[in-house]
């Protein structure tokens, strides 16, 4: 339903009587006086008169239909709890999740004290939040993840037709050159080192996945032994084990570029047969209390770790044996720094990872080294001395 409005008479002036539809669809109506004469000095002038008039009652009525659509006078807080509801049946778990702990640590807290409408939002509050939220500390990445809830929330009122605008439409927030990140990556003879320190450790596999096929750990820890093609040395990306407030596996990676086919280095199909042969053997002893999940990254009895456990016990393997602090999904920015520095092309490191742009391959994920920043400088010489 729109805004709809008209001119009446009230003691010889214009009165503008507008009707907005409420969130019930029914219709509420204001007035307004124009302060116009309706009789001028002469018929030029009444005519005059009148078209003011009009123009008066186009521009209150556009007003209204921008803020005071019937949408507008649902609670703020309760959009976004009702978008919130519809996103849980669309996305993944952990998605869904992460929405509502940003919902209910930052914009609910913002938010509900204000006691707004959906009307009452404007660009300049929207802004008034982002920039609360940097003098708070919060990166401009963050802010954005806030910034997709709100818009989500405005976008589905206008499909909805409870609103005819966005008060964070026009709003972008871009990156500060400190808020850019990049991995750390090991060095050939570093991430040697890991590999003997980490020999006959529970996690043993899953950093032999990450260093050689440069999974991301919901990848390593989602792993199963029906994605490994032993006899073609293929290993196919298909599944991944996430936790946010919960744990879940989903027959599903991140992206479509995610889900990828990879063939294996001799080294890592010989260790994998290993550790096929080991959990034979403890099926075998554990006998009928095993859990048959078919994980290669699991514990004696089968149970598929928690992707908290490998990033934690990782932490503290590279403290015992004294190797540089990195985190596990930096593993994945060694292998495709290893690859880059040999002379592989962004395109072919970019499907290894399963990025969905060769831009995020070039930007994060890749780190000249200094040899090969050395052998730049040789040709150089080379050529021109």
């Amino acid at each position: 339903m729109k805004v709809t409005g008209s001119l009446q008479e009230k003691n010889g002036i214009y009165q503008m009587i507008v009707r907005v539809p409420d969130i019930n669809g029914n219709l509420k109506q204001k007035s307004k006086s124009t302060r116009i004469k309706i009789q001028g000095k002469n018929k030029r002038e009444t005519t005059a008169n009148k078209h003011k008039a009009d123009l008066m009652l186009a521009e209150w009525m556009e007003t209204l239909s921008q803020t005071e659509s019937y949408g507008a006078d649902k609670d703020l807080i309760e959009a976004i709890e009702d978008w919130l509801a519809m996103k849980k049946k669309q996305i993944r778990p952990n998605s869904y999740e992460s929405y509502l702990n940003t919902y209910e640590v930052h914009v609910k807290p913002y938010f509900e004290k204000k006691k707004l409408k959906l009307g009452d939002v404007t660009a300049r509050v929207v802004m008034q939040y982002v920039r609360t939220k940097e003098d708070a500390g919060l990166s401009r990445k963050s802010i954005r993840k806030h910034l997709v809830i709100l818009n989500g929330v405005f976008t589905e009122a206008i499909a909805m037709g409870e609103l005819n605008y966005n008060p964070c439409a026009n709003i972008t927030v871009k990156d500060n050159r400190d808020d850019h990140f990049e991995g750390t990556a090991y060095d050939i003879a570093t991430a040697k080192r890991l590999l003997e320190a980490v020999k006959g450790d529970p996690i043993e596999p899953a950093v032999y996945l990450g260093l050689f096929l440069g999974l991301r750990r919901s990848e390593v820890v989602g792993l199963r032994w029906k994605d490994v093609d032993m006899e073609n040395g293929i290993v196919h990306i298909r599944n991944t084990v996430v936790r946010f407030a919960t744990t879940s596996e989903q027959e599903k990676t991140k992206s479509k570029a995610s889900k990828r086919d990879l063939f294996m280095p001799n080294a890592l199909k010989e260790f994998l047969q290993t550790v096929w042969d080991r959990q034979e053997e403890e099926r075998k002893l554990v006998g009928r209390a095993y859990s048959d999940t078919e994980h290669i990254c699991q514990w004696a009895d089968g149970t598929v770790f928690e992707p908290s456990y490998v990033s934690h016990r990782f932490a503290k393997l590279l403290k015992k044996n004294d190797l540089p602090h990195i985190r596990f999904h930096d593993l994945r920015h060694t292998a495709g720094s290893m690859l880059v520095n040999q002379g592989h092309t962004i395109k072919q490191v970019q499907e290894f990872l399963g990025h969905e742009k060769a831009s995020t391959t070039l930007d994060i994920y890749t780190h000249v080294s200094m040899e090969g920043k050395k052998d730049t400088a040789d040709v150089l010489d080379l050529l021109l001395a």
